[in-house]
C-alpha cells in the first residue's frame, strides 16, 4: 500500500519506518514545520507531497488536532483515513469523505529506535469502518492485534491510563509511605519497582483473580484496619477506593470468607 501522512511526529515516524521495512511505500508527508525532518528520519516520503495518490492517509497529529486536520483534508471515498489516537473514535475523520479507521499501538514513542524495537512485542488495537485495512497494517507491526468497539473506545483509553499512568501515582504514594517509615527515597522506589514487577509476573502466569495476594486476598481484616488507621486522610481515601475495588477480586479468587468480606465492607463504611 501507499501511505501518506498528515502530521508526522514520533509515533508517525516510527510506524512509517516499520511499514517501509514491510514493503509499503511512503508518499506525501504534510506537517507544518517538520515534514522535511520526518522524511529524513524515515528515509522516504515527499515533504508537502500529495495525498490523493495514497491508499491510506495516516493522521498522525496530536489528539486535539485530528478533527481540524480531517476538516482541512478532503480525500476520495476509495481512500482510507486512519488516525493513531487511543482516545478518539475513527468517526472523527468522517469530514475527509474517506473510509475511516484508527490504529493505536499500546507503546511508548519517545525514541525512534526504542519504539521500533518495542513494536513487535506491543499490542495494537484497531476499529472503524475500514478496520480490515487497519488490521492489516497493524499486523505488519506486531502479531498482537485486537479490535475495539468504536462506540465504547474511551473505556479502553481509560483502562490504559489506569494501568500505565496511575501505576506511577500509586508508586509515588507507596514510596512516600516507605520514606515516612524511614526508608531512603531511592531505596524505597527501587524496592517497590521490584515488588510490582513480581506482581506483574505473577499475574502474567496465573491471571486475575489468582494473581491477587496480600491482606485483602487473605481476609486479614485487622491488618487492613491498622493500615486505614495509620494513613493521612488523602492517602486513606485512595486506599479505601482501592480496597472497595479489590474485594470483588478477592471474592472471585475464592479465599475470602463471607465473614471477612462483611468485615471489610464495614471498614469501608467506617472509613
Amino acid at each position: 500500500m501507499r501511505i501518506a501522512f498528515v502530521g508526522c511526529g514520533a509515533a508517525g515516524r516510527a510506524l512509517a519506518v516499520a511499514w517501509l521495512r514491510k514493503g509499503h511505500a511512503i508518499g506525501g508527508i504534510r506537517a507544518r514545520a517538520t515534514a522535511s525532518a520526518a522524511v529524513r528520519a524515515i528515509g522516504a516520503g515527499v515533504p508537502g507531497g500529495p495525498l490523493d495518490d495514497a491508499d491510506v492517509v495516516v493522521f498522525a497529529t496530536p489528539d486535539d488536532a485530528i478533527a481540524s486536520a480531517a476538516a482541512a483534508n478532503r480525500l476520495a471515498p476509495r481512500q482510507v483515513a486512519l488516525h493513531l489516537s487511543g482516545a478518539h473514535p475513527s468517526t472523527v475523520l468522517a469530514p475527509t469523505g474517506a473510509r475511516t479507521a484508527s490504529l493505536h499501538p499500546l507503546c511508548a514513542f519517545a525514541d525512534l529506535e526504542a519504539a521500533l524495537a518495542a513494536l513487535p512485542r506491543a499490542f495494537c488495537f484497531v476499529e472503524g469502518e475500514a478496520v480490515d485495512v487497519a488490521e492489516r497494517l497493524a499486523r505488519d507491526l506486531t502479531p498482537h492485534v485486537a479490535r475495539l468497539d468504536t462506540r465504547r473506545k474511551i473505556l479502553y483509553h481509560a483502562g490504559a491510563a489506569i494501568a500505565s499512568n496511575y501505576t506511577v501515582t500509586l508508586l509515588a504514594l507507596a514510596r512516600d509511605l516507605f520514606v515516612e517509615a524511614g526508608v531512603p527515597a531511592g531505596v524505597a522506589l527501587e524496592a517497590l519497582v521490584e515488588l510490582v514487577r513480581g506482581s506483574l509476573d505473577n499475574v502474567s502466569k496465573v491471571g486475575i483473580p489468582k494473581g491477587l495476594t496480600g491482606p485483602v486476598a487473605r481476609g486479614d481484616v485487622d491488618l487492613v484496619k491498622r493500615h486505614v488507621a495509620a494513613l493521612d486522610p488523602a492517602t486513606r481515601a485512595v486506599y479505601l477506593a482501592l480496597l472497595e475495588a479489590t474485594i470483588p477480586i478477592a471474592r472471585a479468587k475464592g479465599a475470602l470468607t463471607p465473614a471477612a468480606e462483611t468485615a471489610l465492607n464495614q471498614v469501608l463504611g467506617a472509613g
